[in-house]
């Protein structure tokens, strides 16, 4: 990195703050480290088009084919967001989820992907939960149900290590752990799992997705829908302090 920085007018700690996303790259020092790094002339136009565009929400693409046009979509919704509100029936969600938990989900519920798309899938899993880790971290609330925790995972090794992690994330101060126990009565989120994406300065968008597509809701009527909702299951749910003493328990 000091080679770099001293190749390109920067300092060395400037070039480790924009590898590790603490800060972004402006488009001059852009173009310097394509050069620094030869970078091949297709790629150089894709990254600098990205430079160019990067205020512009939702239309920045990262280009790999091994990644559903959906996963774009989302990663860039996600990564503007100040909170996420992630309601889960049926799995932990991704950003919580371990890479072998997240590698077995994704090879589970994809049984046409190839080898090197799920290596893609999982990797970017993981790349997203630097939102988690950044200077100022997305305010992540994820309300689970009990039965996903219980469910028999092929390695049991790894079904514990997936649990210390909901465990050491729940202890987070910008993360919220909670849990719907079994016994909680008929509730509205038994139609899906569902994500609220809450913006400083936007309205709020919803993601619901299935096997085949996923949709964005921003109709302001319709997502009153799930901010209620989420408001039922919070009441529903075990406190974050009960929900920590739980899982403990089941680690």
């Amino acid at each position: 990195m000091e080679a770099v920085g001293e190749a390109v007018g920067m300092s060395g700690s400037k070039i480790s703050r924009i590898e590790s996303s603490e800060i972004g790259v402006y488009l001059d020092d852009l173009e310097k480290l394509l050069d620094c790094y030869k970078v091949a002339r297709k790629q150089r136009v894709e990254l600098l088009d990205l430079a160019r565009h990067a205020e512009q929400r939702g239309l920045l693409r990262m280009n790999n084919q091994n990644l559903p046009e959906d996963w774009q979509a989302w990663a860039d919704f996600e990564d503007e967001a100040s909170a996420l509100l992630n309601y889960e029936p049926l799995m932990i969600p991704g950003l919580l989820q371990t890479p072998d938990y997240a590698r077995s989900i994704i090879k589970a519920t994809g049984h046409t992907l190839t080898n090197p798309q799920v290596d893609a899938l999982v990797a970017s899993r993981m790349a997203r939960q630097g939102l988690l880790s950044r200077n100022t971290p997305l305010k992540l609330s994820v309300i689970i149900e009990q039965g996903v925790l219980e469910r028999p995972f092929h390695d049991q090794a790894a079904q514990r290590r997936q649990i210390r992690h909901l465990i050491d994330a729940g202890e987070r101060p910008h993360i919220t752990v909670r849990v719907v126990p079994t016994d909680a009565e008929l509730h509205g989120g038994l139609n899906g799992p569902f994500v609220i994406l809450k913006y400083d300065d936007d309205p709020s968008l919803v993601l619901l997705e299935n096997k085949v597509a996923s949709l964005f809701i921003d109709e302001d009527d319709q997502i009153e829908v799930f901010e209620a909702t989420w408001a039922a299951l919070r009441r529903l749910a075990y406190t974050p302090e009960e929900t920590l003493d739980y899982l403990k328990g089941l680690a």
